[in-house]
């Protein structure tokens, strides 16, 4: 009787999107949950694992997917003409079974790298380049944006033990290299093993796409301590932080996705004209502004 009371309870609540009005106009008291059917709807939280779906756009079936398969079926895009090609090309795309996400992150990341060439040459901040934050913006994304700053943190601080830990064995730069990734792979290899028995059961749930991405790019921070100093190199974390985080608000914005995939043709050309604006630009940087403000007056 309790399997076929938790068997009851399971099958209403998948039902409750359906059926929600019948089940208001005539409720009944024998429908109550029994403990055991609580131990059996929930066995994630006993884990320290997030229920809550998370809106990947990274992710090819995620529930982005239908919501942006529903943007284009909400709108039709009438005959073909020179202003709307893309868009014909692209419903065709994921008619034929082309991941919608795939096409907006693909068409997003121009965006986010022209965000980041405006922010190095008209605010000022310098940060690992261009690739560097952008790549973190799509990590971020998949992970989480307070997942993936705690394991960047974690990747950071253990290159950083490595890097020292590696002077004193006096290696050529290439075996230094891999060992650090070696102590870098334990580290988060502790981490994501750990995370479940300190109710931090989202770590142990990422993919491996966005840890290849953490840690590869550890590469980056050894480079920048080996030539500059502990507070410079500080620094250029930070800021790099900053801007993928910006990017991560950006990639992760629902009108933003549905603008870039229901008009690619004015958004591609809007991003083309902002990359241009920004590579004409030779004035003082925002930063500078800043810097100098006593001299310039």
């Amino acid at each position: 009787m309790r399997k076929l009371a938790v068997v009851l309870g399971l099958f209403l609540l998948s039902c409750q999107p359906v059926f929600g009005a019948a089940k208001k106009a005539s409720p009944s008291p024998s429908l109550i949950a029994t403990p055991a059917a609580e131990i059996v709807t929930t066995p994630a939280a006993n884990l320290g694992i997030e229920q809550v779906t998370k809106q990947d756009i990274t992710e090819r079936s995620s529930a982005v997917k239908g919501k942006l398969e529903g943007y284009l079926d909400q709108r039709p895009i009438g005959k073909l003409s020179w202003n709307n090609w893309l868009q014909y090309a692209i419903r065709q795309a994921v008619a034929k079974g082309v991941s919608a996400n795939t096409i907006v992150l693909v068409l997003l990341f121009p965006l986010i790298a022209g965000l980041i060439a405006a922010a190095r040459h008209v605010i000022g901040l310098t940060g690992f380049g261009i690739f560097v934050p952008a790549m973190l913006s799509v990590a971020f994304v998949a992970t989480g944006l307070r997942t993936g700053l705690i394991l960047l943190a974690i990747i950071w601080v253990a290159a950083t033990l490595g890097r020292k830990l590696t002077q004193k064995l006096k290696l050529q730069y290439l075996p230094r290299l891999a060992l650090l990734m070696w102590l870098v792979s334990v580290a988060v290899l502790g981490v994501m093993l750990g995370g479940i028995n300190i109710k931090f059961g989202e770590i142990s749930a990422i993919s491996i796409f966005p840890i290849m991405i953490l840690m590869l790019l550890s590469e980056n921070f050894i480079e920048v301590q080996t030539g500059k100093s502990r507070h410079e190199a500080l620094r250029i974390m930070l800021e790099t932080m900053l801007m993928a985080g910006v990017g991560t608000v950006v990639l992760r914005t629902n009108w933003v996705q549905k603008f870039v995939l229901l008009n690619p043709e004015i958004y591609l050309l809007a991003v083309a004209a902002l990359d241009v604006f920004v590579g004409k630009y030779t004035g003082l940087r925002a930063l500078e502004l800043l810097k100098f403000k006593k001299l310039l007056k």
